[in-house]
């Protein structure tokens, strides 16, 4: 029970939305998507999925390495490849965007020239 009144009024406290939580949600929010048009590269070019499929394991295996170092590193360092890793994420989801894009744009011009 105390832990619901405190949540409660903290939430009170907050009232209007801050920056981070803003951020944190289009961030949710572009992550949601990236998974959803990566879903559906899979039913619409089959060799695509599987690049970008291979792309993300590469960044899981990086983010490995960064989990299991992490305590061991200094901070810089682990920003460093926090960042990285990131900024990976978000070159692959741009290209799963483009080629489901591009994918449906090929699709729109079989249908136009019937």
């Amino acid at each position: 029970m105390a832990v619901l009144s405190m949540a409660m009024l903290l939430s009170a406290c907050g009232a209007g939305p801050s920056a981070v939580t803003t951020q944190k949600a289009d961030k949710t929010a572009r992550e949601e998507r990236c998974y959803q048009e990566f879903a559906a590269l899979r039913k619409l070019d089959p060799a695509a999925y599987e690049l970008y499929r291979q792309q993300f394991q590469t960044i899981n295996d990086g983010y490995g390495v960064y989990k299991d170092n992490e305590p061991l590193v200094d901070g810089s360092s682990s920003e460093v490849m926090l960042t990285e890793i990131n900024k990976a994420l978000s070159l692959v989801c741009v290209r799963i965007k483009n080629a489901v894009y591009s994918n449906m744009m090929n699709r729109v011009d079989a249908l136009s020239t019937l």
